[in-house]
């Protein structure tokens, strides 16, 4: 019996002994095939001159003979956007190489110091007895494989890592080292001056409220002066009130005397358009015959619902997202310009991230847990122009775009990094990885600090310069509504019905107050004022001050989920059913 045991033991040590051997050996050509792929990449990196064709030769040529032609700068850009796309094909290659050369290793490291430790208790039996002097040039073979195995793969890792360095300077930065100096001078003044002007801070965007949480998606009506009491139930103060055909939880957006909403349930998707003065509608138009939209719509929760993105407007275009993945633009007159779908989002809530708009470009956060990327579109057309894969999780929250004072920037929050991207073609410029669970409120800006945060997560304060987290609170943390930071001021709402203020720089809390009712709506600042209402409807004013100090408490009239819209004197809220301008008409108006 105890032969037999000993017997089985051993032939099992044998077959652990035969199959690390195979598995070394195995890794090792792997390994070997990775190496030389690493290796063969850096030197074909190194020989292809991406400025050596002779198209691009012309173009730069004929930049440096005019460079203020914008369609020729266009053109460069455009072969900008393709090196682009081929960078990140590259360097998802190049770190993917990289990660299975180290997995390749490890494996086989370990497979060799098993056979070191099996080979002593197996029997491996051997042709011919070998002289010492044999034995000892095994040995120093050995070795030798191993040195020079080791300076393979060390090079291959060196090879990677420089490939993967070469590869940051983009395309139009060559070229304009090859433009003679007069001529990258000339371009240089006309570059600086588009980045360094400021068009987020003009005088249309800020007198309109364009996209979710108005001018930039940040929170603030920078030129309103909206009233501070009104009652829905007995009229006063109501302006008007309108019905909308179709439910939906996004807000209105607003450009000079049009107001857009979007509506959508299980029969249909359709797009609004109402007189802001006098709430009537101008036009509904339904979103239909999409090629490659869903025969059935996908499943979304109660919350969330079949319109929760709120739309977005350039002042002459007017874009909507709806959960099936059916992208439309409109023009003012409510003529649909083009319609596309982006596949049905893999989101179990529903999509919900607006949108926002940079000059000309529509820009769409479509993150979900796979094959998550932020767009960009032409308003005029709907061409692609970017596209920028995301390595993040679902989120519901949904872009801002600020300018830092140096250029402008469209900032990101998702599980697990805050992000920030060139609008013009969406190049990551920084990340900070902070973020974890579902993300659902959008980051807010101020003063170079940007604030992300997240329910069972934490509040993140990070400066934009250094890319570091300044300052981090865990309690009272929201879940779908977004913080506001303005003044100094950091606001942070909750769904269950807390009010924090924070000191936006150090984290020092100022107040919490407790209002007792939940609320996905997310605060607005105006003035002095800060807009927040509950799910019930009612409207919670209070000073934007470091002690808190309530302006009134104001009663729609009927429960309300979406974030109030701003303009001049009014206020404009999507209640259940309807559409609310609260404010009383001037005497010019009447």
């Amino acid at each position: 019996m105890w032969h037999e045991k000993n017997e089985k033991e051993m032939w099992i040590i044998q077959l652990g002994y035969h199959l690390a051997r195979w598995i070394a050996v195995v890794s090792a050509v792997f390994c070997l095939i990775v190496c030389v792929l690493l290796i063969a990449n850096y030197f074909q990196l190194k020989s292809v001159d991406p400025l050596g064709s002779p198209v691009l030769e012309r173009l730069i040529q004929r930049l440096a003979e005019r460079p203020e032609d914008q369609e020729l700068r266009e053109e460069i850009r455009a072969l900008d956007l393709l090196a682009r796309k081929a960078y990140f094909t590259r360097r998802w290659q190049i770190r993917t190489g990289s990660y299975l050369l180290i997995g390749g290793i490890a494996v086989l490291v370990l497979c060799l110091k098993s056979l070191a430790a099996l080979r002593q208790r197996v029997s491996v039996p051997e042709r011919a007895p070998s002289p010492e002097r044999t034995w000892e040039l095994k040995g120093l073979s050995r070795k030798m494989i191993i040195a020079g195995g080791s300076l393979v793969f060390a090079a291959s890792l060196l090879f990677a890592f420089l490939s993967y360095s070469s590869l940051e300077k983009d395309y139009l930065s060559m070229a304009m080292e090859k433009m003679p100096q007069e001529a990258r001078a000339a371009y240089s003044e006309t570059e600086e001056q588009a980045i360094s002007e400021n068009y987020l801070a003009s005088e249309e965007i800020l007198r309109n409220w364009p996209f979710y949480r108005g001018p930039g998606g940040n929170g603030v009506a920078m030129h309103a002066d909206p009233p501070v009491k009104w009652n829905g139930t007995t009229g006063e103060g109501i302006r008007w009130k309108a019905q909308i055909p179709k439910p939906g939880n996004n807000s209105p957006i607003i450009w000079n005397d049009q107001l857009f909403l979007s509506g959508a349930d299980e029969e249909g998707q359709e797009v609004y358009c109402f007189d802001r003065h006098t709430g009537e509608l101008l036009w509904q138009k339904a979103v239909d015959d999409i090629q490659g939209s869903p025969d059935e719509p996908p499943l979304v929760s109660q919350d969330t619902g079949y319109a929760a993105p709120t739309m977005a407007t350039d002042g002459t275009h007017v874009c909507a997202i709806f959960p099936t993945g059916d992208l439309v633009c409109f023009d003012f007159q409510g003529n649909r310009l083009w319609a596309r779908n982006l596949g049905v989002p893999d989101n179990h809530y529903g999509h919900s991230s607006s949108l926002i708009m940079y000059r000309d470009l529509l820009i769409v956060q479509y993150d979900q847990d796979t094959g998550a990327k932020l767009m960009a579109f032409k308003a005029a057309t709907g061409e692609k122009v970017w596209e920028t894969p995301r390595e993040v999780f679902t989120s519901w929250a949904s872009p801002i775009a600020v300018y830092t004072g140096t250029r402008p920037e469209i900032i990101l929050s998702a599980n697990p990094i805050v992000a920030s991207y060139d609008p013009r073609t969406g190049r990551e410029l920084w990340e900070v990885e902070c973020m974890m669970g579902e993300v659902g409120p959008s980051p807010a800006y101020d003063d170079g600090m940007v604030f992300a945060a997240n329910q069972f997560s934490l509040l993140a304060a990070i400066d934009v310069n250094t890319r570091e987290m300044v300052w981090e609170a865990f309690d009272e943390l929201p879940d779908a509504a977004s913080p506001l930071a303005v003044s100094g001021y950091l606001f942070l709402p909750t769904s269950y019905g807390v009010m924090s203020c924070f000191d936006g720089k150090t984290g020092e809390v100022y107040w919490v107050q407790d209002f007792m009712e939940g609320s996905y709506s997310s605060p607005i600042c105006a003035g002095d004022r800060v807009y927040w209402m509950d799910r019930n409807g009612v409207m919670r004013i209070f000073k934007a001050d470091r002690e808190y100090t309530s302006l009134g408490e104001c009663e729609l009239g009927e429960s309300g989920w979406a974030t109030p819209a701003f303009k001049e004197k009014y206020i404009y809220l999507r209640g259940q059913s309807h559409l609310f301008c609260i404010g009383n008409a001037d005497e010019s108006e009447k």
